[in-house]
């Protein structure tokens, strides 16, 4: 009979959990920032916005694969089992960033809340048009919190200097401040009818 080892066996089991939980977190990046919570039970989860409009989904199985042959366990590192660990957490962390942006995607096109370049460059009109559509929010004095932009790398890469050329222009910033201010006088309004009905 082979000796077992059930507490040093738990012990590497919650290590190497606790690495593929913080790599798979590491590799969302932004979408780590995210607040998220456990649903113990159920098959449906439910949206309710702001406008009363809601919406209904079946929870969708998302998974990865980690598989140790036979033949590899004499020569199983540490490095190894971190090498595979790094995979699942990129496999994952790829299917939950796709998936977030599907449901974002989807969301904005269900409530109207797209602007659409047709194919052509960014522009400080299409971003001024964004900045309108867009639910965007105040920290307790009132300074406005930027929204984050997500983009493909390539696309930043090609624009990063048009939109650092963006931030000089005087009119474009008066625009901007324009549109912000209209929305921290809504959100001011908004703060006090909530504090009137807490």
């Amino acid at each position: 009979m082979l000796p077992d080892f059930p507490k040093e066996k738990r012990e590497f089991e919650k290590f190497w959990n606790d690495y593929l939980v913080n790599k798979h977190r590491e590799l969302l990046g932004f979408f780590a920032s995210i607040p998220s919570f456990t649903i113990h039970e159920g098959h449906l989860w439910r949206i309710e916005r702001s406008d009363g409009s809601k919406s209904e989904r079946p929870f969708e199985e998302l998974s990865s694969e980690f598989i140790i042959k036979n033949e590899e366990v004499p020569e199983l590192t540490p490095e190894k089992i971190k090498e595979k660990l790094d995979a699942v957490a990129e496999d994952t962390a790829r299917q939950v960033s796709q998936k977030i942006i599907k449901e974002i995607q989807e969301a904005a096109e269900q409530v109207g809340n797209t602007v659409n370049a047709n194919g052509k460059s960014l522009t400080k009109e299409h971003f001024l048009e964004l900045l309108e559509k867009i639910d965007t929010g105040f920290d307790e004095q009132g300074e406005w919190i930027r929204p984050s932009l997500i983009m493909h790398p390539n696309f930043w890469k090609e624009n990063e200097e048009k939109f650092k050329q963006w931030d000089l222009d005087k009119d474009f910033i008066k625009r901007q401040e324009k549109i912000i201010n209209k929305k921290r006088e809504e959100w001011h309004a908004r703060e006090a009818l909530r504090k009137l009905v807490d």
